[in-house]
This record gives structure tokens, C-alpha cells and sequence, in this order.
């Protein structure tokens, strides 16, 4: 298994169209071929920062979902309320 995570620092005032827009589309789309699963996390201590952290079957099954012109609007829409992208990390998930 494959973890991709990725750190947000969203503009102020936009935590909740953030998480908003992910709950959005996870209702709307179907499940991405090879998604497991993924969270939202909210730092405690950095104010406007969340923590996006997916499983995946592998990282071609990621790899694929952002090639797709689905995905790339989607990233289109959610510009609007990230101020930038932070850290990345891929992992793979041994436990």
C-alpha cells in the first residue's frame, strides 16, 4: 500500500470551504480506481494548516486519477481557497 500526504496552508477564513470542497467531491465522484481510503487533518498549532493524507493500491492508481481532466478541475476549483501547498511525502505504508 501506497501513502500520499500532503500539507495545505488555506487563506484565512477558508478552513471549512477546504474541507468542504474534499467532502464535495467525495460525495459527487465515484471512488477513484485504487483509493483505499484517505483524512483531513487540522493542525493544532499552525493556524490554516490541514494535512491530507490517502491510501492508495499503489502510487500508479494516484497517478492516474491526477492525469485525469476530472481531477485536474477539481485542483482548478480548490486553488481558490489554498494559499499554498506545503510539504509532500510518499510513503509506503508497512503496518
Amino acid at each position: 500500500m501506497y501513502a500520499y500526504i500532503v500539507s495545505f496552508k488555506v487563506k484565512e477564513g477558508e478552513g471549512i470551504s477546504f474541507v468542504e470542497l474534499q467532502k464535495f467531491e467525495e460525495l459527487t465522484e465515484a471512488k477513484p480506481a485504487g483509493l483505499d481510503h484517505f483524512h483531513i487533518f487540522k493542525d493544532r498549532v499552525k493556524e490554516n494548516k490541514y494535512f491530507l493524507v490517502e491510501y492508495w493500491n499503489s502510487k500508479e492508481d494516484k497517478d492516474k486519477l491526477e492525469a485525469s481532466k476530472e481531477h485536474q478541475l477539481f485542483r482548478e476549483h480548490r486553488k481558490l481557497v489554498i494559499d499554498k501547498k506545503c510539504e509532500t511525502y510518499e510513503c509506503d505504508v508497512i503496518v
